[in-house]
């Protein structure tokens, strides 16, 4: 994720007030068994004092370290173990026989936690492959593999490599190498008079999302593409390819979903509406998320003949990957056909949802969201991330059988269809709209959590948040706190969140309709990435032995939520936000507004954050002296709201020029790269575009969601 650059502490006496605010306690620590390094303080040493918790009242801490520190004790690496190693046995691709015995599975286990899990079925237009067929057919005839070098049981209950929702059709001609397919590539190829019309286009994957390659050459004429993995970017340049080691392997097939979902994600019939009975569909042939020229995906095993037998101009230095030869552009002598046998179809995607229900304020719901689906066994992708939501649904369930009960309900969802599209959240998210833009305090996604170094990306408001719990939590591998660990591997300076843009479960909740969203996961460098050996024995290996991280994730999204869901003030800081939405303009304003002046639009965002400064002040004074009176009680509710607002406030209800499903002004995917964030997308565009009067409207629109933000903030003054 690109990140701003910009530090989120505003001045001194903000800092100084911040410190008072963030200091929190170690939780229990005969519990948390913090190993810490002695040679040198760490951040989270010196906050060790004090055991006032962000958002809490003193009489209400201590209630909260006990229900944190219990939660964290009963996680356990067994049940994760084992649900881990059964779940991703059954291979749930989405629409299969797999994906439903993992989700009867699932349902057994939530029950037996004590929760009635509800399945929420949408019938979605999806694409299942019958026969793909890659065939090179000069200067040499040869049929290339679709599939690794399995076992022939196992290789029955896999789905060859394929890109979901590719055209069917059948399509040969000569090849022209792009490099990676982004726009620049294409640009290149162009300045050196190489045309992609009526070729076969093969790029390797990286840098971009894999739908936005395919995009770009059909906007040039290609007439199909062939994607494949080059060992420069995940193979055996990079350390010992599996089994000996966590690196991509020559038969090894990255596949994955081409849909447009920079366009819009979900099903591509239904944009904006959920996929339930009754609702009208669009014809495939207007929507605007489809694929256009088939294409599919290599190893780097099958690509390397193709590759080796074209001509023509060589490739420029950056263009040439680690195959031994070579690398040359075409077009030809090399030529391929491309026989893909592609059924499209309405078939299940069922979503798992189960709630714990507040006691105090059960119709506003913090979400916990991590997609069950995989495209083979999955055990990281996204096993991981699911076996981790079902263990704090798990101890959550126990819990609340002996009394201990959030003030605010807490929803864990198994989203299904993600691989494909992000199916399931996004059709849900529709679906329930309404409810969530009025009540969900936060989402929290857990795509990826088999790894053995912390990350996370997420709105600026949830920094402070994700900060301060990580700070309790102990990192398996180091023995720090996950917080010490990953500001050391931050270079001793306070880390940062990365940006959200879309590839995951959080892009309806934040894109679409405004709700503050975070990514929390742990990852170890590998190149197995949706290929058949993402599998129990990787994970177990070389990724996270023992499933601690997996562990680890439990308690850091689940304290996290637990915040959320009983702070006396939702932990929200808004003039971080601000700060940064500030810093961001000002960045864009120093390099180039096309002679159009920001300066409205900066003061309206300076206003923002002063607002929200002194809405923290007067939370703060609330909370200092340590009991809440009844008058103060009816103070909170309000800010409360405020602090749930003002995400809504930066979405228009008209979304972005041409993209009306992104509503956020601040946050989207970049068009051209489908999965890194485009911060300020409506004005990003209209510059790159060189569009003067589309900057002027962006402008526009950008300083009234940031007025609507103020004038929420500055309500409860």
């Amino acid at each position: 994720m690109i990140d701003s650059g910009r530090k989120s502490i505003t001045s001194d006496s903000t800092s100084r007030r911040r410190k008072r605010r963030k200091s929190l306690g170690l939780v229990f620590v005969s519990l948390l068994s913090l190993s810490l390094v002695t040679s040198a303080a760490l951040p989270s040493q010196a906050q060790t004092q004090n055991n006032s918790i962000t958002g809490f009242a003193e009489e209400k801490s201590d209630w909260q370290q006990q229900f944190e520190a219990i939660f964290s004790e009963k996680v356990s690496t067994d049940e994760i173990k084992q649900n881990s190693r059964t779940m991703s046995k059954r291979i749930p691709l989405v629409g299969t026989k797999g994906n439903e015995s993992s989700l009867n599975y699932e349902l057994k286990q939530l029950r037996k936690a004590g929760l009635d899990p509800e399945v929420k079925s949408y019938s979605v237009y999806m694409s299942e492959p019958k026969n793909i067929s890659v065939t090179q057919t000069a200067p040499q005839q040869q049929e290339l593999k679709v599939i690794e070098d399995l076992p022939p049981e196992f290789a029955k209950k896999v789905v060859p490599g394929y890109n979901a929702y590719s055209p069917a059709g059948n399509v040969e001609a000569e090849l022209v190498y792009a490099n990676y397919g982004r726009p620049e590539d294409f640009a290149e190829l162009e300045r050196r008079g190489i045309s992609v019309k009526d070729k076969i286009v093969i790029v390797r994957y990286g840098k971009n999302f894999r739908g936005v390659k395919p995009e770009q050459a059909a906007k040039r004429g290609a007439i199909g593409m062939i994607i494949y993995s080059d060992p420069a970017d995940d193979g055996y340049t990079k350390g010992a390819v599996y089994p000996e080691g966590p690196w991509r392997p020559a038969d090894a097939i990255q596949r994955g979903s081409i849909l447009y979902i920079f366009r819009y994600p979900g099903d591509p019939l239904t944009p904006g509406k959920p996929s339930i009975s009754g609702v009208k569909r669009i014809n495939p042939d207007d929507a605007e998320s489809l694929p256009t020229i088939p294409t599919t995906p290599l190893s780097y095993g099958e690509a390397s003949p193709l590759l080796e037998s074209m001509q023509g101009q060589e490739a420029p230095e950056s263009w040439q990957g680690a195959l031994p030869f070579t690398y040359n552009l075409g077009p030809g002598p090399a030529k391929v056909r491309l026989s893909l046998d592609i059924d499209y179809k309405r078939k299940p995607v069922n979503d798992v949802i189960v709630r714990i229900p507040g006691s105090k304020y059960p119709e506003q719901t913090i979400v916990i969201g991590a997609h069950r689906d995989t495209w083979v066994e999955g055990a990281s992708d996204n096993i991981s991330g699911w076996t981790a939501a079902m263990e704090i649904a798990r101890v959550l369930g126990k819990m609340y059988q002996k009394g201990w009960q959030p003030e605010r309900s807490i929803v864990i969802a198994g989203w299904d269809g993600e691989e494909y599209g992000l199916l399931g959240s996004t059709e849900w998210v529709e679906e329930n709209r309404k409810d969530l833009t009025k009540n969900a305090v936060a989402y929290l996604n857990m795509d990826g959590v088999a790894g053995q170094f912390f990350n996370s990306s997420g709105v600026p408001s949830m920094q402070d948040l994700i900060h301060a719990v990580t700070k309790t939590v102990e990192e398996p591998r180091s023995g720090l706190s996950i917080y010490d660990d990953w500001f050391i591997r931050s270079g001793r300076e306070i880390p940062k969140l990365g940006q959200l843009g879309s590839g995951s479960d959080y892009t309806a909740f934040i894109d679409h309709i405004g709700v503050p969203s975070a990514g929390i996961g742990f990852s170890t460098p590998g190149g197995l990435y949706h290929s058949a050996y993402d599998n129990s024995d990787s994970i177990e290996r070389f990724f996270d032995p023992g499933y601690k991280h997996h562990a680890a994730a439990s308690r850091v999204t689940g304290k996290v939520a637990l915040r959320l869901a009983n702070a006396d003030v939702i932990p929200l800081q808004y003039s971080d936000y601000a700060d940064n939405v500030v810093s961001l303009l000002e960045d864009m304003a120093d390099k180039n507004t096309t002679g159009v002046d920001l300066s409205n639009v900066i003061n309206q965002a300076r206003e923002w954050k002063a607002e929200a400064e002194a809405l923290e002040r007067k939370a703060d004074g609330i909370l200092e002296d340590g009991k809440i009176t009844r008058k103060e009680r009816r103070q909170l509710k309000h800010i409360n709201h405020a602090l749930i607002q003002q995400e809504r406030d930066l979405t228009r209800k008209k979304g972005l020029p041409e993209r009306p499903w992104f509503k956020h002004q601040v946050w989207a995917p970049g068009l051209t790269t489908g999965y890194a964030a485009q911060p300020l997308p409506a004005l990003a565009k209209a510059l790159k575009d060189g569009e003067i009067e589309a900057f002027q409207q962006a402008a526009k629109q950008l300083e009234k969601a940031l007025f609507d933000a103020t004038k929420t903030t500055e309500s409860v003054q």
